[in-house]
């Protein structure tokens, strides 16, 4: 056949079809790999660059005008969309002594690791949750949730959130409450005594918005002692799980701290889900595909979508611990999830 009637042919036949909003596959030129590609890049956050923009914020940004103080964290990769991974959202909050974040809920689901300060609470469908350095907190999909701060010290925290995802499914959506503040229900303290290590097996899901450092950390320091060894990958893992179901976190997010001994290397690897790290103790360097990042406490940085990393602390005498949130959850759920040795 004549190419240059084929070609003529073709050409009104796409014209056509782009009259009717459709396109040939034939024109479908993405390039085609093994692996997964992500705009995502290895980036990192210096806690004092982060922590020096909120304290001016503090002074600068009323809370009566904005309804969180919050930086976020915007991954070079995504400076369009200003997300820190595809799926994750990180943000640093600020809250100032006496002052009140007032209530709302959303259809993204977020937790809450403090950093910095006590003293403050955050109440999540009538639970309050005392806040104190180290602890993580949930707010699930639709919770209600207020911040007050009655301390005489600021105290920060991080907010992670599933916004990227939930805007992708064109799923956002936001209530604000109708009074100033939320009633407390159950306290920090009665939350503490009716749902503790003795709580019956069907004790309500309310009570597990709230895992505290005084728990998390002795269970972290015996992973050390009753395990064999560490994970080859990820040193000492410890992984938050809902107390009734055994699966993760929140639906779409899974949080985790791990201990790496004084020393300690792991083994380079690579998954299909992307990371967000934050340096809650200690001093250390990661290799982020064929870049590395050296971190010390307060730090943030992401691991985007299988890039193979490692990470090492670099302290002969002290341990570094590191706080996480995955999208692994969504991944697994959707049998998208792979990891292998890098």
């Amino acid at each position: 056949m004549n190419e240059t009637l084929t070609a003529d042919r073709l050409e009104l036949l796409d014209q056509d079809m782009a009259a009717k909003q459709l396109m040939g596959f034939w024109h479908w030129n993405d390039p085609v790999q093994p692996y997964p590609i992500t705009a995502v890049v290895p980036h990192l956050w210096r806690w004092n660059d982060v922590y020096q923009s909120l304290v001016r914020a503090g002074e600068l940004v009323d809370l009566e005008r904005a309804a969180r103080r919050v930086a976020l964290l915007v991954n070079p990769g995504l400076a369009d969309r200003k997300c820190t991974t595809q799926t994750l959202h990180l943000s640093v909050q600020y809250l100032k002594p006496h002052e009140h974040a007032r209530p709302h809920r959303h259809t993204m689901a977020a937790l809450r690791f403090v950093v910095q300060g006590h003293g403050a609470y955050t109440t999540v469908n009538g639970q309050q949750c005392l806040m104190d350095e180290g602890d993580l907190i949930l707010t699930p999909q639709l919770s209600w949730h207020d911040h007050v701060n009655e301390s005489d010290q600021p105290i920060v925290w991080l907010d992670g959130l599933d916004l990227p995802l939930v805007l992708a499914l064109q799923q956002f959506a936001q209530d604000g409450y109708t009074a100033e503040r939320q009633p407390i229900q159950v306290t920090s303290d009665q939350a503490g005594r009716l749902f503790g290590p003795a709580r019956p097996p069907a004790a309500p899901p309310a009570a597990f918005y709230h895992y505290k450092w005084r728990d998390t950390y002795p269970a972290l320091q015996a992973l050390t002692r009753l395990t064999s060894g560490p994970d080859r990958f990820d040193g000492y893992l410890l992984e938050f799980r809902h107390p009734t179901t055994g699966g993760p976190t929140l639906p779409s997010i899974q949080c985790a701290v791990q201990l790496l001994q004084p020393g300690q290397e792991t083994a380079a690897h690579r998954h299909t889900s992307t990371a967000i790290y934050h340096v809650v103790r200690g001093s250390g360097s990661s290799v982020i595909g064929d870049q590395r990042f050296d971190w010390s406490q307060g730090d943030i940085f992401v691991v985007p979508v299988w890039y193979a990393h490692q990470h090492a602390n670099t302290s002969a005498s002290e341990a570094a611990i590191l706080f996480s949130m995955t999208d692994a959850p969504l991944l697994q759920y959707l049998d998208l999830y792979r990891e292998e040795a890098a």
